[in-house]
């Protein structure tokens, strides 16, 4: 079995007093038990974030994700962007309530993460995180009714929002309730909702490559730029990722230049360090050649046409094979990347100036020279030229990642 495929992913509600509902716990379940609590928190991060991604996880409401231990020991590396106000990161079960910890609780906390204990129970040990924590959830099924009001009590001592977990009946949401808990969760309000699992893949090599540029503080934006270029599921992550509803922006991100910049590398190394610790395996190499050509010449020509910016039809001519490289319908793929209308024009509709450089460079691919004679694109020395030097920096792309 694909090892991508041995995971189910779950969102579970969390609602309020009113039953309104708030947010969703995303949780994994392991069915060959093969995988380490990092590589699972991992995958469900990766799936959160860069696939499935917040908007959709989420809907309008929080996410919870559980972190294991070896995320607090690189808390300086979680991202800062918006979507911290999306996330709130709940501490697994191997988190030892230590000063280490602590440390490493404050470092998250600052950057303006919501944090959440989850499953407290009676004479919990971790009882020295209360203090380091936004969100506890007690595990309900630990109590009886009266202990349950004790430790509501005992709680209600921090400034904390407390959730009331593994409620099975509306009988016992009914009763929990009248303690006075924030939040409700468990199976009365409805049962765990499986979520299709992404098809997506990296490069685990190139993504070590990368987490390597990025804390090298030496790096230039156009070396990380040149790596992501030979990882097409991550390009097309990274486009998804960025022009989520979570980023709300004003214009649509259109370029791998303009993400990159936008995402900025702290967030960018944390993407990737989740992919890593994912162990992805790759699929979109074999087809890379083909990409990284098609995608050049779509720049060159806008370039020697004069149309700008340029980086926009490399991410064009790339984006027109991710079919071929992810193994699903381009019409799938694309709206799910929320480019500007007319990005998705020339790819799904073949329309617009965009489409005129694209098609250009297909019938060039086709050899269709009958076609391309009559085009007002084409020049008998400049055309060769271009396409030439396209599939020279192809060639020099991948050879440089046969070193990695």
């Amino acid at each position: 079995m694909d090892s991508l495929n041995q995971f189910c992913i779950t969102r579970l509600t969390f609602c309020d007093n009113d039953l309104i509902r708030r947010g969703f716990e995303l949780a994994y379940h392991d069915t060959q038990h093969t995988a380490n609590p990092l590589e699972i928190s991992a995958k469900v991060a990766s799936f959160a974030l860069l696939d499935y991604g917040l908007d959709q996880a989420g809907e309008s409401g929080k996410v919870l994700l559980t972190i294991t231990q070896p995320w607090l020991s690189n808390a300086s590396m979680l991202p800062v962007a918006k979507i911290k106000d999306r996330l709130v990161l709940q501490l697994g079960d191997d988190i030892e309530p230590d000063p280490i910890t602590l440390t490493a609780l404050q470092q998250i906390r600052a950057k303006g993460f919501l944090i959440a204990l989850s499953g407290y129970e009676p004479d919990d040990t971790r009882k020295p995180l209360l203090s380091g924590v936004d969100i506890v959830t007690v595990n309900c099924q630990k109590f009886i009714l009266g202990d349950l009001k004790k430790v509501h009590t005992e709680l209600r001592k921090y400034p904390l929002t407390l959730m009331a977990g593994r409620i099975e009946s509306w009988q016992a949401f009914e009763k929990i309730r009248a303690i006075g808990f924030d939040l409700y969760q468990g199976s009365f309000i409805g049962k765990p909702e499986l979520l299709d699992t992404p098809k997506n893949s990296a490069n685990r090599l190139l993504l070590v490559k990368l987490m390597t540029l990025l804390f090298d503080d030496n790096s230039s934006i156009d070396k990380i730029e040149k790596v992501i270029e030979q990882e097409p599921t991550l390009f097309y992550r990274l486009l998804k990722f960025v022009n989520s509803a979570a980023y709300r922006l004003p214009n649509k991100i259109d370029s791998l230049h303009q993400a990159v910049i936008y995402i900025g590398t702290e967030t960018l190394r944390t993407l990737v360090a989740i992919l890593v610790w994912a162990k992805d395996d790759h699929k979109a190499y074999t087809v890379l050649p083909q990409i990284l050509t098609r995608a050049k010449a779509c720049e060159l020509i806008a370039r020697d046409r004069g149309l700008a910016p340029a980086d926009r039809y490399f991410t064009l001519g790339f984006l027109s094979l991710l079919d071929v490289a992810m193994d699903q319908p381009l019409d799938k793929l694309i709206p799910s990347l929320s480019i500007s209308d007319e990005m998705q024009k020339a790819l799904l509709e073949d329309e617009g100036a965009l489409a005129e450089v694209l098609n250009f460079v297909r019938q060039w691919e086709k050899a269709n020279w009958s076609i391309l004679e009559q085009h007002p694109m084409f020049s008998l020395e400049r055309t060769p030229q271009l396409m030439q030097q396209a599939q020279r920096w192809a060639l020099e792309t991948e050879q440089e990642m046969q070193k990695l």
